[in-house]
């Protein structure tokens, strides 16, 4: 498989690393750099390795205000009369969020989580 030029990939990490900081998945990222998502998870990671480390925290802050602003959000759409496939949505959204903000700080999650919704009959 041939390599890409050094001042390509160079290019490609920059722009891995401002979609991500813009909160792009990394299938998006993927697509935009017209590369599997392999090549894309390995730009956006040597792009992080080349910030200098006061800049990565600050990054990380960053993300870090931006997930909790969408949890916020999600949290009041949880305190709203929500259907219970709503109410679904909006958890699974919760998880892949804190998995994100697991991600952001290297920390694991556990492999899985079992959501239990009780409704009272006749509510």
């Amino acid at each position: 498989m041939p390599r890409t030029p050094a001042g390509k990939r160079h290019e490609q990490e920059l722009k891995a690393l401002e979609l991500s900081n813009a909160g792009h998945s990394i299938d998006t990222i993927a697509e935009r750099l017209e590369c599997s998502r392999a090549t894309a998870a390995r730009r956006v990671q040597a792009a992080l390795q080349r910030i200098p480390v006061q800049e990565a925290d600050t990054l990380r802050r960053q993300s870090e205000a931006r997930i909790n602003g969408w949890m916020r959000r999600c949290n009041t759409l949880l305190d709203s009369d929500l259907s219970t496939q709503d109410t679904t949505r909006v958890l699974n959204l919760l998880l892949s969020l804190e998995r994100e903000r697991v991600q952001l700080y290297g920390l694991r999650l556990p492999a899985s989580v079992v959501v239990s919704i009780e409704q009272g009959i006749g509510q």
